[in-house]
Order: C-alpha cells, then sequence, then structure tokens
C-alpha cells in the first residue's frame, strides 16, 4: 500500500472521529454549526476535550419564581419558531391563558449561544426566533426564558426547578433534528416528571 494511500486512510479517520465527537457534542447541546467545522479540523483532539466540556457547561438559568401557591396554573410552552410550537402557544393561552397566572414561553439554544443571549433581553431573543407572537396570545405571556441544552432536558430541568404545573410542546422533530436531538415531546413523556401536553393541529392535543 503506497504512502499516499496511508495517508488519505489516515486523514478520512481523522475527519470522522472529529465529525462523530461534533454530532455527539450536538446532542448534549453545543448544536453551533462551529463545532463541526473543529472536528473536521482537530479530529480526535476534539474528542479527547469533549467529555469535559460537556460535563462543565452551564446548565441554564437559576430558578426564577413568581410566590408558591400564587394563582391555578403554571405553564411552561416550549417554542422554536416552527408552525407546530407555534400552535402549541396558541393552544395554551387558548386553554389555560385566563387561569394561569405564570405562563412562560421558552426556547432553547445551544450552550455557545444561550449565554449572550441571557445577557440581553429573553423577551427580544425568544421573538427574533419565533417571530412575533400572535396578537391575543401576547397579553397573556407572563415571562420569556432562553434555555440551554439538549431541549427535552432543558425544558424538564426549568419546569421541575420552577415548579411549573404543565409542559406544552408541539408535535414535532423529523429528519436531521430529530436524529440530532431527538424526540422532545416523547423525550419529556418519558421522564414523566412534569405533565405534558402535546399539540398537533388545531383542536388536537394529546395529554399525559
Amino acid at each position: 500500500m503506497s504512502d499516499v494511500v496511508l495517508v488519505l486512510i489516515a486523514l478520512a479517520a481523522w475527519i470522522v472521529v472529529g465529525l462523530v465527537t461534533a454530532l455527539w457534542m450536538a446532542r448534549r447541546g453545543h448544536r453551533s454549526p462551529g463545532w463541526l467545522f473543529m472536528g473536521a479540523v482537530f479530529g480526535p483532539v476534539l474528542a479527547v476535550t469533549a467529555g469535559e466540556r460537556v460535563e462543565h457547561a452551564p446548565q441554564g438559568p437559576p430558578p426564577a419564581g413568581t410566590a408558591e401557591g400564587q394563582g391555578l396554573l403554571r405553564v411552561l410552552v416550549g417554542v422554536d419558531g416552527s408552525p407546530e410550537s407555534r400552535q402549541a402557544l396558541r393552544t395554551a393561552v387558548h386553554l389555560f391563558g385566563p387561569y394561569a397566572p405564570t405562563l412562560v414561553a421558552a426556547v432553547v439554544a445551544d450552550y455557545d449561544s444561550a449565554e449572550a443571549e441571557r445577557a440581553g433581553d429573553p423577551a427580544a431573543a425568544v421573538r427574533r426566533r419565533i417571530g412575533t407572537p400572535d396578537r391575543d396570545v401576547t397579553p397573556y405571556l407572563t415571562g420569556y426564558e432562553v434555555l440551554a441544552g439538549p431541549p427535552a432536558e432543558a425544558l424538564g430541568r426549568y419546569a421541575r426547578e420552577n415548579r411549573m404545573d404543565l409542559v406544552v410542546v408541539g408535535r414535532h422533530g423529523r429528519g436531521l433534528s430529530k436524529r440530532l436531538m431527538g424526540s422532545v415531546p416523547q423525550a419529556l413523556l418519558r421522564e414523566g416528571a412534569v405533565p405534558v401536553l402535546v399539540t398537533g393541529g388545531p383542536g388536537a392535543p394529546r395529554r399525559r
């Protein structure tokens, strides 16, 4: 086997190891495209440092909170700009708006960008990602959050720490996003720590 072939094989292995590591980091919440570039360039070096990077990643905002026992319902809605998540937000408002003194819309960002977005205006960050909420939805929203990490893990953690009564999400996650992040509704339902309402089309919610 010629030296050129050996070099090509070694180069291909280097790149594959780096890309696999970058995809693993994406599943753990580091979804910046820059990690794919770093994986291709640094290969096994990224694999050595990835575990420490994921282990020491910030876990999200400290629990915010309204007074315990206030009102009837505390509802968290996961939104990402997809039609399904916008429908989830509308469904949450239409079903629970008048009865939920706490109704929070949350987006989940990768660790590498969430900190910068939190340092600014969370409401503006959410609107940038999902667009301006419908006019009949906005009056019922009491808060906006930018969370970090794998979406289901971040939403579940926030819901537990802030004692939310219900998490509302849209039914989505296909193709590449499902392979990288998994199905957010399914993961939340499996976790079972907080009741979950999964919405489909108008008038077709599914509750656990």
